[in-house]
């Protein structure tokens, strides 16, 4: 078994994967690209290149079940794990196939998955049709100020929630949904994301939530 990359975020309060960025986002948009915190620390951190060489590696040979042993492993909680806090998760076709693994072979393990693949059509009718079943997977679709009102009605019509960034006026959706903002951006509360039982973690239906810009 390949050496865990797992790693613990203390900002959010939980575990998550990463993957790299320039080969894997593939779906970002141009706002996204210009504006995304992990790209500006490429520049200051020159190890987190490295890192990624074997966080790629690790998400490639990865299963459900070397997760579940993993997570056995760690004392701090393992409640909520992220895919992905730098890269996406869902760059093509095998990586539904890997998510919905290990999210079965995890039942007691709630998965947040912040995705812009819904910009890809084939995937957003993979994803749409296979994730959406899936009890503790949290599926929300990146946005951003880019994105048209007819992309939006496009995912809340296939009952996504969203998570958008780029503008803090920005407080209603294109389509009049009142969006919900997120206590850890707007709030500044360390760990947030681990305990709170609204927003991206939603139980009961969808869900837009608003993310303070960086």
């Amino acid at each position: 078994m390949q050496r865990s990359e797992l790693r613990w975020c203390k900002d959010i309060g939980m575990f998550a994967f990463d993957r790299p960025i320039p080969t894997s986002c593939v779906h970002k948009t141009a706002f996204c690209e210009k504006t995304c915190f992990n790209v500006k620390l490429y520049k200051f951190y020159k190890n987190m290149s490295v890192k990624d060489v074997r966080n790629e590696a690790y998400w490639q040979q990865i299963d459900g079940f070397q997760v579940r042993e993993t997570l056995k492993r760690r004392r701090k909680q393992t409640k909520r794990v992220r895919f992905m806090t730098r890269g996406e998760a869902i760059k093509d076709h095998n990586d539904v196939n890997r998510v919905v693994d290990i999210c079965k072979e995890n039942p007691n393990t709630e998965f947040w998955l912040p995705t812009r693949a819904w910009r890809d059509a084939l995937l957003f009718a993979r994803a749409s049709a296979t994730l959406k079943s899936i009890p503790n997977l949290h599926v929300l679709a990146s946005m951003d100020p880019s994105n048209t009102p007819e992309e939006w009605e496009q995912v809340i019509a296939q009952g996504w929630s969203t998570m958008y960034y780029g503008d803090d006026e920005f407080l209603t959706t294109p389509v009049g949904g009142k969006m919900f903002k997120c206590p850890k951006t707007w709030g500044h509360v360390e760990g947030a994301c681990g305990v709170c039982k609204r927003g991206c973690f939603e139980e009961h239906g969808r869900v837009d939530v608003h993310l303070k810009a960086h």
